[in-house]
């Protein structure tokens, strides 16, 4: 009989909680960590116990420290738990449509269905949340995952995922680890227990159940005092003082204890133990008799004493044995030489062997030929662990396949051939970066390059150069471009798919370079070989690279034609993934011409073709598209909120530049709202700030200071931007660059930049500020920042004529925020040239009502400025500056009679300058002269 749990009543007491609040609809994970022999399983057991009383489903996945075992093993256990007692009915009715994708954790389900994409695992984790929270619906539901610090990497993110995206379930998750290895901050937001050891009236309790009588206050002391009142060890000294009329002789080492229990088996028993020991905590039992050599009969004869003194088990529910406990096997782990364990793996690896054809049995041959070596064949344990990985990766447990690919490299590094080597190194590589380890797959892609260069297999450098196409760092496409020029000289000149792929690569390299002529004869020739050769993988790489080349606002119309040839590969290939991007182009190219409506039907055919693919990348598009159009509207709330989903789905892909982009618009969102933009401590310590790449989020961190009243902190980021139109900025935010730049310029009085950014955008009068490579935002009208720029360059009648278009054109397209923005430069204008002032008054007055509904609390706090202050267009303090500058005063001057510093006197001159459009200082003293008649 299970002794009677003792000292964990205020924890079963919250565990019972828990349970109450998941059956209420509100789902829950509790981590229970401490110490080996604590009592953490004791007490789940007793949890599930008391579920199981009230009609609650208790379902158990342990894990386990065996490199054998398949990934998604817990779950897998949790999935086999359910189907041995579940009608088939309810088999049929709660896998109907999730066979195939939960056949990837347990394939006794059926084939598995097939791997599409880098993203699929998403799908799984869905698919499994979603079977979890109908099979809980009914009943409620308790999953028990035991010692994770075991589980698989690709086991714990499934947990995760669950934890975060099952809160309405009634379901309730507990899991145990050993807290020294496993740190307690790897799953945020769950409920924690962790289990001390008894005190001593507890461990008198279970000595008194162990004994059978009251221990002696002197045998509680020393037992508490050894053990510290681990709940496992109380029992082994309490068991070992029953047998040992000796018992002060005891070793205070617990595993002292074990190994005198396991000194009096039987010498037949105890080998035994040895090969179960290396076999596994719940060791196959015909694996055991094949590795000692003895048929099941007699192994289960032989082990009898182990059963009998509870060093075995027999686990409820299930056939076979396992050990009573962790620390027992641990022991006879450590007891055993080296020798003797390799020696018992290579005969296990003797019983697998003519099974190596079953996936089921694939991953712990893999794992028994290397634990063997250097016993047995290197170059049969290099191939079984390379099919072990392969098997990971169509489970779509990544980060356990470029574990065994890194076992495979070790072990293959010395009976592997140049070229087989390459290609080990490319598959590992590319598990490195679907498990989101991109540091780890640049340096193995880098070593395959490396190989394949000393080797002059140009091929294998092409396979390495398209190896990470959706890493874009800077200093990753330097070193990729250098292969890809290097691959295309070695290769045939003839047309062939790695050639054409290979182009695209090389023009995907060289957009942060700002090369566009490069790109643009790189992608061309790519896209004429794909279309010989009709290879759709070569046509879909080549006009991604065209994309690229087209980003800039020069080839809006084109991007909007290279949506549609893609949608046209799409609808030839079937593949939604081509869908997507056909549609995500149009979307930008359409928003970018100012035809929103349009761009907003886009996005809606867009939306069930991400549904369908079920991938985070995928969603982040679609959430990028929506904050876009909801940041044009002024539904600032939520586009914050869509964005910032958009952030922690880059993060959690490891998608660092998508993260960027998204807390770069928080600035803009501040800028506008002046409202928080969080931490900004990714953007201040960033290393690759002052790459030209950056300038967009410099800028709009510049904007946000402007709005926030910060003027001289924003000059510096400011004038450390690229120069107007320069070549180093990359083409996609080229206009987005100057938009900003522009109206910077035109807040901070800096007359010469303005007119500079004025002849720029010029061109572009009928686009909209929008990005050409994933646009996520939408500011309008060009002419706002064309009549923005075109005032503080001194020329307020051409201000007035495009800030009048802006009006318009942002009012017909509905979006709000830049109309009234619009309004407000225009009153700015009108009162500038001291004409039209009613006019003003009115616009004025509609922009500041249209601030008060959106909540854009700068603009509206210059509304109030401008409709205060006699000063017109000037604030009282511009006003008082602007009559010291009219008096011929200079800045060291104005300083000294104002009582500020002359940086802010020169700030305050910029301001004036730029609000009355003026360039110079004799205008300002002209135009105080005037007001004075």
């Amino acid at each position: 009989m299970e002794p009677r749990l003792v000292g964990r009543a205020v924890e079963l007491k919250e565990l019972v909680g828990r349970l109450d609040e998941a059956l209420g609809g509100r789902a829950g994970l509790v981590l229970v960590s401490g110490e080996p022999g604590i009592g953490k399983t004791r007490l789940v057991a007793e949890l599930g116990r008391l579920a199981a009383a009230r009609a609650v489903p208790v379902l158990w996945g342990g894990c386990t420290d065996e490199d054998g075992a398949p990934a998604f093993w817990p779950w897998r256990r949790i999935l086999r738990a359910w189907l041995a007692t579940a009608s088939p009915e309810r088999v049929g009715t709660l896998l109907a449509g999730r066979r195939g994708d939960l056949a990837r954790i347990a394939p006794e389900l059926g084939p598995a269905a097939p791997t599409d994409g880098p993203e699929q695992r998403f799908a799984l984790f869905d698919t499994v949340a979603g079977f979890l929270t109908d099979l809980a619906a009914p009943t409620g539901l308790v999953l028990v995952l035991d010692d994770v610090q075991w589980a698989d990497p690709a086991s714990r993110a499934l947990l995760t995922h669950l934890a975060r995206e099952t809160a309405d379930a009634r379901l309730l998750m507990v899991a145990t680890y050993r807290t020294a290895e496993l740190a307690g901050t790897w799953l945020p937001g769950a409920v924690r227990l962790e289990l001390a050891g008894l005190d001593e009236p507890d461990v008198a309790t279970a000595l008194a159940d162990r004994l059978g009588r009251a221990p002696s206050a002197g045998m509680v002391a020393t037992v508490t005092r050894r053990t510290r009142g681990n709940p496992f060890f109380v029992g082994e000294l309490g068991r070992a003082w029953t047998s040992d009329p000796d018992a002060s002789r005891v070793p205070a080492a617990v595993r002292d204890v074990v190994r005198r229990r396991l000194a009096r088996l039987p010498d037949a028993a105890r080998a035994l133990l040895d090969v179960a020991a290396v076999i596994g905590r719940e060791p196959d039992l015909a694996l055991v008799a094949g590795a000692a050599g003895v048929t099941a009969g007699d192994l289960l004869d032989l082990l009898r004493p182990a059963v009998d003194d509870g060093l075995l088990e027999r686990p409820p529910g299930r056939p076979g044995l396992r050990f009573g406990h962790d620390l027992v096997r641990e022991t006879l782990l450590v007891e055993l030489a080296p020798a003797d364990r390799a020696r018992i793996h290579l005969a296990a690896v003797g019983v697998l062997e003519p099974a190596a054809g079953d996936p089921d049995v694939l991953p712990e041959l893999a794992h028994h030929a290397l634990a063997a070596l250097p016993l047995g064949d290197a170059g049969a344990a290099c191939g079984w662990t390379c099919g072990a990985a392969r098997l990971a990766t169509a489970q779509l447990a990544y980060e356990e396949a470029a574990r065994l690919y890194g076992r495979a490299q070790a072990v293959g590094a010395a009976v592997l051939v140049p070229a087989e080597r390459i290609e080990l190194l490319l598959d590992t590589a590319r598990a490195q970066a679907l498990a989101h380890d991109v540091p780890a797959a640049i340096g193995t892609c880098t070593e395959a390059a490396e190989l394949a260069r000393r080797t002059g297999d140009h091929a294998a450098l092409g396979r390495a150069a398209l190896g990470m196409p959706e890493v874009s760092e800077a200093e990753w496409l330097v070193t990729v471009q250098g292969w890809c020029t290097e691959a295309l000289r070695g290769l045939p000149g003839t047309d062939s798919p790695l050639r054409a792929r290979l182009l695209a690569q090389l023009a995907h390299c060289r957009v942060l370079a700002a090369d566009r002529p490069g790109m643009l004869a790189a992608s061309e020739e790519s896209l004429a070989m794909a279309e010989r050769l009709d290879d759709s993988s070569s046509l879909v790489s080549a006009l991604r690279s065209r994309q690229l080349v087209f980003s800039d606002a020069d080839g809006n119309a084109a991007r909007l034609v290279l949506g549609g040839r893609m949608l046209a590969v799409a609808e030839r290939s079937g593949s939604a993934s081509d869908a997507m991007w056909g549609h995500l182009w149009r979307f930008d190219a359409l928003l970018q011409a100012g035809r929103v409506a349009e761009a907003e039907a886009e996005v809606d055919l867009l939306e069930p073709i991400v549904v369908a693919l079920r991938q985070p990348m995928a969603r982040l598009h679609l959430l990028r598209s929506r904050v876009a159009l909801a940041f044009g509207r002024g539904r600032f709330t939520e586009a914050a909120q869509l964005n910032d989903e958009s952030i922690a789905l880059a993060l959690d892909g490891g998608h660092q530049g998508a993260a960027a982009t998204g807390r770069s618009l928080r600035f803009t969102l501040a800028a506008l709202t002046g409202g928080d933009p969080g931490d900004v401590s990714w953007f201040l310590g960033n290393p690759a700030l002052e790459q030209s790449f950056t300038g967009l989020s410099r800028a709009s961190y510049a904007q946000m200071l402007v709005a926030s009243g910060r003027a001289a902190e924003a000059r510096r980021w400011y004038e450390g931007l690229p120069g107007p139109g320069s070549p180093r900025i990359p083409a996609f935010m080229g206009m987005t660059v100057e938009v900003v730049r522009a109206q910077l310029a035109a807040d901070l009085g800096d007359a010469g930049t303005a007119g500079t950014c004025h002849r720029l955008l010029l061109p572009y009068a009928d686009l909209h500020a929008v990005g050409g490579a994933g646009a996520i935002t939408t500011s309008g009208s060009m002419h706002l920042y064309l009549g923005m720029a075109a005032l503080a360059a001194g020329r307020p009648d051409a201000a007035v004529r495009h800030l009048r278009t802006a009006v318009t054109v942002n009012d017909a397209a509905g979006l709000a925020p830049f109309a009234a923005l619009a309004r407000y430069r225009l009153a700015t204008a009108l009162r500038a040239g001291g004409r039209a002032l009613d006019e003003a008054a009115a616009l004025a007055a509609a922009a500041g009502a249209t601030a008060d509904r959106l909540g854009m609390a700068p603009l509206r706090a210059q509304v109030d400025a401008m409709a205060s202050d006699d000063g017109g267009p000037l604030s009282r303090r511009e006003a008082e500056i602007a009559e010291l500058v009219g008096r011929g005063l200079t800045n060291r001057q104005i300083a000294a009679a104002a009582h500020i510093s002359e940086r802010t006197v020169e700030t305050h001159v910029q301001h004036v300058l730029a609000k009355l459009g003026f360039s110079g200082r004799s205008q300002i003293a002209a135009w105080v002269a005037t007001r004075r008649q």
